[in-house]
């Protein structure tokens, strides 16, 4: 009988040692884990306030941007001598032929 609880024993140590092992590894993991998960906590909340001023200006910032893309557009139609239909009448034509070929940054065709 104390052969059984000897042997019986050894056996719960051992195991008893495994899983202290097993407990310290997943301790060790557990504390990693942490770390990380406070280094992602902490670079989140390093950007927090540029995402919160991008969110925020973002309509703004897109009404400027098609405002000026509008802009841009307008200036180059100016320049290439483009014309809407509407104000296309009221071209006046030169009252001498000659200025007739006179050309001011290409708004006569």
């Amino acid at each position: 009988l104390r052969a059984e609880l000897d042997a019986k024993r050894v056996s719960l140590e051992a195991a008893i040692s495994q899983r202290e092992g097993e407990r310290s590894d997943e301790r060790e993991l557990k504390k990693e884990n942490e770390d990380e998960l406070k280094d992602e906590q902490d670079y989140k909340a390093s950007i927090k306030p540029d995402c919160d001023w991008i969110v925020g200006a973002f309509e703004k910032r897109a009404a400027a941007r098609a405002a000026e893309m509008n802009g841009l557009v307008g200036a180059k139609e100016f320049l290439a001598g483009y014309q809407p239909p509407a104000e296309a009448s009221f071209v006046e034509q030169p009252a001498k032929p000659q200025l007739a070929q006179v050309r001011f940054l290409a708004m006569r065709q």
